[in-house]
C-alpha cells in the first residue's frame, strides 16, 4: 500500500489541476496531483486569448516557472518548444451562413465579424492541442518532484480536517490525506457526488449541445472564401488563423487548425431548436448539418476525422457550491457552458490564480477567501451566460449578433487593458464581471437582443437604434474602438 501526506491533493491532470500543482509548490505547499487516466489523452477546449495568455504569462513570472512563460506567445512557443504543437491564433473571426445556400461575401462585410487580437504572428495567441499540451504540463509537474499518481481510480473520499482519498492503482490500495482538494476534473466533478452539490442547471439560459472530433485535410477558410469572391485583403488577419465561427440559425461551429495538419472542429447547437435525436448517429447528423451548409461541406469535402466523432446532451451545469471550509472546484469543474468567444481557458486561468492567492494567504483566511472564491466565479459564469445566450439569440440576425457580442469584447479588452497597465484590482473577475454597471448594461443589452430576436421582423431602424444602445453601454469599457460603423466589422485594434 503507497501513503502520501499532502497540504494540497488535485484530482485531474488537466491543464488547471497540473498548473494548480506547480503552484502550489511553488509558494511552498506539498502538492499531490491524481489522475484517473494517463497523458497523452484527448481533450477539448483548446482556444487561448489574450487574457489567458496574460495571466499564464504573469503566473510564470510571479511564481518563477520561466519554462511556461514562452506558452503565452506563439513566437516564443515555437521558438523554444518547436515538436510541442499548437496553432495560430490571430483574432476571432465570425461568418453567417444561410441553410441550403452557398457563403455569399459582401462588399460592406455586413455577414461577417472580424476582431484583432494581436498585431502579428509573433505577439499572437494559440491554439493548443491539448493531448501534447496537458502532457507537457504533468511532465512539468513530475520534473518539479510532485507526486503524481496516474491510472489512479479513486474509491473512497472522506472529507474532514484532514481529506483522506483511498484509491487503487494498478491493482494496489493508494491512500492520500490532506489539508485541502482541489477538484480539477472538468466535468467528471469529483466532488459534486461526494459532497451532494446540486446541479444549478435551471439557472442557466444557455442551453446548447455539440457534436466534435479532430480532423485532417480541412480547407483553409481563407481559400474556401477567396473562391466564392471573398476580398481577403480587406481583412486585418487571415481570416482562417483564427477561432473560426461559422454562424447560423439555430447554433455554429468551431474550426481551430493546428500547425501540425490538425484541426479542432465541432457543430454548436440549440437544443431547443436542435433537439438530440438519438437514432440519427453523429457521423449521419455531421453530414446533414454540413450538407446543410453548402460552403462548410466545402471547406470540409476532403476532411478526414482522425478519431469516431463526439455527441453530447446539453453541456451546460454550474454547481451549487464551489468551495467550502477546505476544499475548492475550478471555475471548469464547478460549470460550463459553451465554447463560444473561447472564454473556458481564460476563466480557467482566472480561477487558478485567484484560489492559489487564496491558499498562499493561509489557512486562518481560507473561509473568507474561498468565500470570495466562490461568489467571484459564480458572477463570472452568469455574466458570461447572459453573453453567450444572448449571441444565440441573434445567430439568426447577423447584425444582431455581431452588435451584442461587442460586450464580449468591451469586457475582455477593458480586463486586458487593466492587467497591462498594472494595479489590477485584487479583486477584479474575469471579464470585468465584478462591475456593476458592466453587469447591468450587459443585463439591459441581453433583454433587448432576445425582444428583438423574437420579432418576425425587426425593422433596420430597430436594429440601428439597438447597435447605437450597445455603443452608450460600452462606452466607458471601450477602449478599442468598437461599434464603429466605420470598421465594416472589420477590427483591427486589438
Amino acid at each position: 500500500m503507497a501513503r502520501t501526506s499532502a497540504d494540497v491533493a488535485i484530482i485531474g491532470a488537466g491543464f488547471g489541476g497540473s498548473l494548480t500543482a506547480l503552484l502550489a509548490a511553488r509558494i511552498g505547499l506539498r502538492p499531490v496531483l491524481i489522475e484517473r487516466g494517463t497523458h497523452p489523452r484527448f481533450a477539448i477546449g483548446e482556444s487561448s486569448t489574450p487574457l489567458g495568455d496574460l495571466v499564464l504569462a504573469e503566473l510564470a513570472d510571479r511564481y518563477d516557472l520561466p519554462r511556461l512563460k514562452p506558452l503565452a506567445k506563439y513566437g516564443p512557443w515555437r521558438r523554444a518548444y518547436p515538436n510541442l504543437p499548437c496553432g495560430l491564433k490571430r483574432g476571432f473571426s465570425y461568418f453567417h451562413h444561410h441553410a441550403d445556400q452557398r457563403f455569399a461575401p459582401r462588399d460592406d462585410h455586413a455577414n461577417e465579424l472580424l476582431v484583432t487580437a494581436s498585431p502579428d504572428d509573433e505577439h499572437a495567441d494559440t491554439h493548443w492541442l491539448r493531448a501534447n499540451f496537458d502532457a507537457f504540463l504533468v511532465g512539468e509537474v513530475q520534473s518539479a518532484g510532485i507526486p503524481y499518481y496516474d491510472r489512479t481510480v479513486l474509491a473512497r473520499i472522506e472529507p474532514g480536517e484532514v481529506w483522506r482519498l483511498e484509491a487503487r492503482r494498478d491493482g494496489e490500495s493508494v491512500e492520500i490525506d490532506a489539508r485541502f482538494v482541489v477538484d480539477a476534473t472538468g466535468g467528471a466533478g469529483v466532488l459534486w457526488s461526494e459532497l451532494r452539490i446540486e446541479n444549478d442547471v435551471r439557472s442557466i439560459l444557455t442551453n446548447s449541445r455539440a457534436i466534435y472530433a479532430h480532423f485532417t485535410d480541412v480547407v483553409p477558410w481563407s481559400e474556401t472564401y477567396a473562391s466564392l469572391g471573398g476580398r481577403i485583403e480587406d481583412h486585418p488577419f487571415p481570416c482562417h488563423a483564427a477561432a473560426l465561427h461559422h454562424v447560423f440559425d439555430g447554433g455554429w461551429m468551431y474550426v481551430l487548425p493546428f500547425d501540425n495538419g490538425v484541426t479542432s472542429a465541432g457543430f454548436l447547437l440549440d437544443n431547443e431548436r436542435n433537439p438530440l435525436d438519438l437514432s440519427v448517429s453523429p457521423e449521419h447528423e455531421w453530414d446533414l448539418l454540413s450538407d446543410r451548409f453548402p460552403s462548410i461541406a466545402t471547406q470540409f469535402a476532403k476532411a478526414t476525422p482522425l478519431m469516431p466523432l463526439i455527441r453530447t446532451g446539453r453541456l451546460q451545469r454550474r454547481a451549487s457550491r464551489m468551495a467550502g471550509r477546505n476544499w475548492a472546484m475550478l471555475p471548469h469543474a464547478a460549470g460550463f457552458l459553451d465554447p463560444l468567444h473561447s472564454t473556458g481557458n481564460a476563466h480557467t486561468l482566472c480561477g487558478v490564480e485567484r484560489l492559489i492567492s487564496v491558499l498562499q494567504a493561509g489557512d486562518g483566511e481560507w473561509p473568507a477567501g474561498l468565500k470570495r472564491y466562490e461568489e467571484t466565479t459564480l458572477q463570472e459564469v452568469a455574466l458570461l451566460d447572459k453573453i453567450i445566450h444572448g449571441c444565440y439569440a441573434g445567430f439568426a440576425r447577423f447584425d444582431l449578433m455581431a452588435a451584442y457580442s461587442m460586450f464580449y469584447f468591451a469586457g475582455a479588452h477593458f480586463s486586458e487593458h487593466a492587467r497591462r497597465a498594472g494595479g489590477l484590482d485584487p479583486n477584479a473577475a474575469f471579464l470585468n464581471a465584478h462591475d456593476r454597471r458592466f453587469r447591468n448594461a450587459v443585463e439591459h443589452g441581453h433583454r433587448s437582443v432576445c425582444a428583438l430576436a423574437a420579432q418576425a421582423d425587426s425593422s433596420p431602424d430597430c436594429i440601428r437604434d439597438f447597435e447605437n444602445e450597445v455603443a452608450g453601454a460600452i462606452e466607458p469599457y471601450n477602449l478599442a474602438g468598437l461599434c464603429d460603423r466605420g470598421k465594416r466589422n472589420m477590427y483591427d485594434c486589438f
